[in-house]
Order: C-alpha cells, then sequence, then structure tokens
C-alpha cells in the first residue's frame, strides 16, 4: 500500500518496488520507491496500487486515521499541486497503453521522456521528449522553438501531445529543418 507523504507517494513494500521499478515506474530512493503523481493515479486505475495518506494524530496514544484514494479522489487531491494533472494523465495513460516506457522528463525540460518498446529503464536512451497540451491552450511560436532546440541538442524527437476536450490525445512531431 503507497502513501502520500507531503507532496510525495512512496511505496515501501519491497516485492511492490522491485515489481514497479523494473517495469519503468518511479525512483528508488533511500529503499522507497518514489512515484510520480501520473504514475501513481495510472498505477491505481488499473488497480495495482492503493493509495493512503495518514491522517495526524489528535492526541498522544490515539490511533491515526487513514483516507484511502480511488481513482477520482487521487486526480483531486493532486490537482491541488498541479492544474494541468488531468492533461498529462491522459498522455500518460495513453503512452503506456500503447507499451511505452514513460518517465519525468524535467531534466530535459519538458515532461515526459519516452522509451521504445521493449526498452528498460538504464539498458538504453529515451527517443522522444513529449510535451502534454490542452487544445484550447495558446502557445506562442518562441515555445515551440525552445522546445524544438532543446530536444535538438539533446539528440531527441519532440512531441506536442494535444488533449482534446473528451481526453484523445493527438501527437505532433515538432523538428527543426535545416535547409
Amino acid at each position: 500500500m503507497a502513501t502520500i507523504v507531503g507532496d510525495n507517494i512512496i511505496e515501501d513494500d519491497a516485492k511492490q518496488i522491485r515489481e514497479f521499478h523494473d517495469r519503468g515506474f518511479g525512483q528508488v530512493r533511500s529503499g522507497l520507491l518514489v512515484l510520480a503523481p501520473v504514475e501513481a493515479i495510472y498505477l491505481t486505475e488499473i488497480k495495482k496500487i492503493s493509495i493512503i495518506r495518514e491522517g495526524i494524530k489528535a492526541r498522544k496514544g490515539a490511533a491515526s486515521s487513514k483516507k484511502m484514494y480511488d481513482v477520482m479522489s487521487l486526480f483531486t487531491e493532486l490537482k491541488k499541486q498541479d492544474k494541468e494533472i488531468a492533461t498529462k494523465y491522459y498522455v500518460y495513460r495513453d503512452l503506456r497503453k500503447r507499451g511505452y516506457v514513460v518517465r519525468t522528463g524535467l531534466k530535459f525540460g519538458t515532461y515526459f521522456r519516452v522509451y521504445e518498446k521493449g526498452i528498460r529503464v538504464g539498458e538504453g536512451h529515451s527517443h522522444w521528449l513529449v510535451h502534454p497540451i490542452q487544445e484550447q491552450k495558446q502557445t506562442s511560436i518562441y515555445e515551440f522553438a525552445r522546445a524544438v532546440r532543446l530536444s535538438h541538442s539533446v539528440r531527441k524527437k519532440m512531441l506536442w501531445a494535444v488533449v482534446d476536450s473528451e481526453g484523445d490525445v493527438t501527437y505532433y512531431k515538432i523538428e527543426r529543418i535545416i535547409p
């Protein structure tokens, strides 16, 4: 059973840690698996994990309260920290269902990095950087230019994942062309 601790979602069961990490979920820190919010929602949705938040003890000796999350209540909780969690989640879920390993891409200046099918994290390099965006959101040419330059500099392909109002995802490859 995973626990929300502050802004983190932590799994402490050794068997679960090994299984999830082998399948490309989370990061192991100090013997614990720290899951990204979209990973936690996905694992909850496919019923591979249960998540609780431990309540604070009211008085010395009193039992602590626990709140169990379903997918919708987890979304509500995580939306307090990230207003765009639903957009990111729809893209994450779509890529996972297609068989890709999806990791956070913050060190590359985007939300996701995606590995080819069959490649385990640590055995190869990610091929794509994926930037989730809502269909209604306006963006500037400068934002596109930054994304293209960034992906080119780290030798990855840039995909913009546009999520419509029904949660469907359309991918657009954005690349630099040098005549």
